[in-house]
C-alpha cells in the first residue's frame, strides 16, 4: 500500500507534485500524503470536555445502558425464584419472571432499601445457598478485590443457580466514585475472572456490545437517540464497550 502510494504521488502532474510539496513538505512522505488526501474530519468531535457530561444522560439513554437493557431482556427467564441484586432492584423489577424474593446487598449503610449491607469483597458476607439468582450490573468495577466478590456471590447461590455480571469495557472515569473505579474488563478478562473465582465450575456465556462508532459516542456522552439502529447494533469485539456474562452453576 505505501509503495502504491509513493508511485502515485511520484506519477503525479508537475503543478500537482509541487503544490504536494508546499503542502506537505521534502521529502514526500506516503503517511503525509494519506493525510493530506484523506483528512479526518472531526467536526463537533474535536473537543477535550464530552458533549454529555452525563454518559449521555441529559440528552437521552446512555450507549450502555441501551445495551444494558438489550441484554437483560435477554437473560430475563434465569431472574426467577429468590434474587439478590445490588443497591436496588431495577433490573429485578423490569426483566424479572416468577420472583419470589428479591433481597439487596449495598455496602453504604445508609442505603434504607438493603437488606444485606456488606462488602462483596468480604469472604463470608453473603449467606451461601441462599439464591437462585444474583445480579450485578456495573457494580464490580468499584469493588476492591473483583475476584474475591464473585467467589463470595457464587457461594451464595443455590446449586443451578445463575449469576449475572455486567462490566465496562470502555468508559471515562466515574468522577463522582473517586479512587474507588478502577477497574476495566475485555470480554476475555470478564470470561478469566469467572473461570478463576467459581468453584465449582460453571456454565459460562460471555456476551459483548459496542463498536468503534458506539464507543466513540458512548465517550463523548452523545445519546443512543442519536446514533441509528444499525449503527448501535453491529457489534465489533474489538471495539466492545460492555462485556456480560451469565453463569450458571451445576446442579449437586
Amino acid at each position: 500500500m505505501k509503495k502504491r502510494v509513493v508511485r502515485t504521488a511520484r506519477g503525479l502532474p508537475e503543478p500537482a507534485k509541487e503544490l504536494a510539496h508546499r503542502v506537505l513538505g521534502a521529502p514526500f512522505s506516503s503517511r503525509r500524503l494519506r493525510r493530506a488526501l484523506r483528512p479526518v474530519r472531526w467536526g463537533t468531535l474535536r473537543r477535550m470536555q464530552p458533549v454529555g457530561k452525563r454518559w449521555g444522560a441529559e440528552r437521552g439513554t446512555p450507549v450502555d445502558r441501551f445495551y444494558l437493557e438489550r441484554y437483560f431482556r435477554s437473560v430475563s427467564p434465569v431472574i426467577r425464584g429468590r434474587v439478590l441484586e445490588v443497591r436496588d432492584p431495577a433490573y429485578t423489577d423490569r426483566f424479572g419472571h416468577g420472583v419470589v424474593s428479591v433481597d439487596l446487598v449495598d455496602i453504604d449503610p445508609r442505603n434504607d432499601e438493603a437488606t444485606i449491607v456488606a462488602d462483596l469483597a468480604e469472604a463470608g458476607s453473603l449467606p451461601r445457598e441462599s439464591f437462585d439468582c444474583a445480579i450485578l450490573p456495573q457494580t464490580l468495577q468499584f469493588v476492591d478485590d473483583p475476584r474475591e466478590a464473585i467467589a463470595n456471590l457464587w457461594h451464595s447461590l443455590v446449586p443451578g443457580g445463575a449469576l449475572i455480571v455486567t462490566v465496562p469495557s470502555v468508559s471515562r472515569v466515574d468522577s463522582h466514585a473517586g479512587d474507588a473505579d478502577r477497574w476495566r474488563w475485555l470480554p476475555s478478562g470478564l470470561r478469566h475472572l469467572l473461570e478463576q473465582a467459581c468453584d465449582p465450575p460453571g456454565e459460562l456465556e460471555v456476551v459483548t456490545f459496542g463498536n468503534l462508532l458506539a464507543a466513540t459516542a458512548f465517550l463523548h456522552g452523545v445519546a443512543a437517540e442519536e446514533l441509528r439502529e444499525d449503527e448501535l447494533e453491529l457489534v465489533d469485539p474489538n471495539h466492545a464497550i460492555l462485556a456480560c456474562v451469565t453463569a450458571r452453576k451445576p446442579q449437586q
